[in-house]
């Protein structure tokens, strides 16, 4: 008897609790868990329960956002559009609205779909402006929609005036919103804050569009200056648009 009890000395708890933990794991898997559930949820406090969700209520708060979103979504399509409507009444060129319905995250800076084409009488190289300036021009048109290359592209060129002086030259696209112009020859007073507009002698684009302001300018570049030109078009998110369907003389 000594010799029981000095081994249930030495192992009893061991042995009980082994016993316990077999029987409570075969509980759990007789139940698939569900009397330990049950267990645990009487025994928690409220606090720690999960809250009952009211699937109704929730329903219609997020009804409520949805609407709000697209009410605000409309009313800023709507600015939007009145601005084209006002810039296309100042005008006295032909000017057809059209909707930015297409652009690619991976030529953000480069072409934009709209949603008129040759059934509106759009052509390739008609000239494409919003509200602050030019944007590009139309390069493919179908029955109903057309591409525009933008003045960001990085092959994009326009021949380009600064107003203030008359001084000449082209910009390019840098893939951002703002171009590069390259003057024909040597400059001396180009200031920041100077307008730039397509350029008279240019062979696509009408005179006197704006295209920008300049942001920089560096007079001892070689073979001839260039100025960083902020386009004044918002370029960057295009919304609506005016395509000008007057030809210019070749």
């Amino acid at each position: 008897m000594k010799l029981i009890y000095r081994w249930w000395q030495k192992y009893g708890s061991q042995l009980v609790f082994g016993l316990i933990s077999i029987f409570m794991a075969w509980l759990v898997y007789y139940t698939q868990g569900t009397l330990i559930s049950e267990m645990l949820y009487r025994l928690s406090p409220s606090w720690l329960l999960y809250p009952q969700i009211d699937r109704q209520a929730l329903y219609e708060q997020r009804t409520i956002e949805e609407l709000s979103n697209k009410i605000v979504a409309l009313e800023t399509q709507n600015q939007n559009l009145k601005k084209i409507i006002q810039y296309q009444e100042k005008s006295s060129d032909s000017l057809i609205p059209a909707r930015v319905i297409g652009r690619s995250a991976d030529a953000w800076w480069q072409i934009v779909t709209i949603d008129v084409g040759n059934n509106k009488g759009i052509k390739p190289n008609h000239v494409v402006m919003s509200v602050g300036g030019l944007v590009g021009k139309v390069i493919n048109v179908t029955a109903n929609t057309s591409r525009v290359l933008l003045i960001s592209d990085y092959n994009s060129r326009v021949g380009a005036t600064v107003v203030r002086k008359g001084y000449q030259g082209f910009i390019k696209g840098q893939g951002t919103p703002v171009g590069l112009m390259e003057f024909y020859a040597k400059v001396a007073d180009v200031k920041v804050g100077d307008v730039v507009t397509t350029s008279n002698i240019s062979s696509i684009f009408p005179p006197d569009i704006p295209i920008g302001k300049v942001t920089s300018i560096d007079l001892n570049k070689s073979p001839a200056p260039e100025a960083q030109i902020e386009f004044t078009a918002p370029i960057d998110f295009l919304d609506w648009v005016v395509v000008d369907l007057t030809e210019k003389p070749q």
